[in-house]
């Protein structure tokens, strides 16, 4: 999960399309979480085996964004759920 700020001149689907074509990404979401005139902020949620970060980066990077913070990833097997609860406790 990547929290990411680009141009608000970016269009969300051209993005999603560009990161689809990741080598290893099966699949991408992309929410709006904050509007600006000038930015977008965004959560991505990328999923896919032997995902290519710097490709994923080089993207977001290309289209003048910037990745803020990776928030979570998961590696494994299976996903381990977490519970949202055990987070607000601490």
């Amino acid at each position: 999960m990547l929290d990411v700020d680009v141009p608000s001149s970016i269009s969300t689907v051209e993005l999603a399309d560009k990161l689809g074509r990741v080598s290893g990404v099966k699949a991408v979401n992309i929410t709006v979480t904050d509007t600006d005139v000038e930015v977008l902020g965004l959560v991505i949620v990328i999923e896919g085996d032997n995902i290519d970060y710097n490709g994923v980066k080089g993207v977001i990077e290309d289209l003048g964004g910037a990745i803020r913070s990776v928030d979570q990833v998961i590696v494994g097997e299976y996903i381990l759920e977490i519970n949202p609860q055990l987070l607000k406790e601490k």
